[in-house]
């Protein structure tokens, strides 16, 4: 199995689980809102899962050095972190 269909495997689990839907509307979010931004994210989820294993395809074919694999899968995380934010801020601004 590969990087891609492990990432693909678990986005699969949180949608039929309801993960992020059901996190939300434990925090009292309405349930249309909820499941906006958990549209939303696990979108996010599946982009970010192709460019992941285009990273780390190109790490383990000796194309990139382990640093700049951590670099930039950090910078990857942290715009993933930033887009996941956007998404929940805008969905509660047009709530609100």
């Amino acid at each position: 199995m590969t990087l891609g269909e492990i990432g693909k495997k678990a986005a699969k689990l949180f949608h039929s689980l309801g993960l992020y839907r059901r996190i939300l509307e434990s925090t009292g979010t309405e349930p249309k809102i909820a499941a906006e931004i958990e549209a939303q994210m696990l979108s996010i989820m599946d982009e970010g899962i192709v460019e992941q294993y285009a990273l780390f395809s190109r790490f383990v074919r000796g194309e990139i050095a382990f640093e700049e694999l951590v670099e930039k899968w950090k910078v990857r995380y942290a715009e993933y972190c930033s887009w996941c934010d956007r998404v929940a801020l805008d969905a509660f601004r047009q709530a609100a």
